[in-house]
């Protein structure tokens, strides 16, 4: 599913991937009022470190949105379609609270109950 990327070399390719997952990373989180740069992002996601001064809640979101990226990536490799399971792993990925993350599964499938 990835075919603009198919004839890159491979080192090319993975650099673009981690390049597209970084920016869309930093510009969602963004939008929800975290405070890490471009720069600051790509750092964090690439080197697994924490920048000085700056909220352990925002290392946290770009961390678990970047997982959740990687995670559709995988489905577009594999060229399999995003199933129910892939949906739930990425929240959980993206969600910095488990306990509202169980909620969302639960209150889904007690609307699958009343149809």
């Amino acid at each position: 599913m990835l075919y603009f990327l198919t004839n890159l070399d491979p080192d090319l390719k993975k650099a673009l991937i981690a390049q597209l997952r970084n920016l869309w990373t930093h510009t969602s989180t963004a939008i929800e009022g975290n405070t890490l740069t471009i720069g600051e992002t790509a750092f964090v996601l690439e080197e697994g470190l924490t920048i000085a001064g700056k909220p352990l809640k925002d290392h946290q979101e770009v961390v678990g949105h970047a997982r959740a990226i990687d995670l559709v990536y995988e489905c577009l490799e594999q060229g399999r379609a995003f199933a129910e399971a892939d949906l739930f792993a990425s929240r959980k990925a993206v969600q910095t609270d488990e306990t509202a993350c169980r909620f969302l599964q639960n209150s889904l499938a007690s609307i699958d109950g009343i149809g």
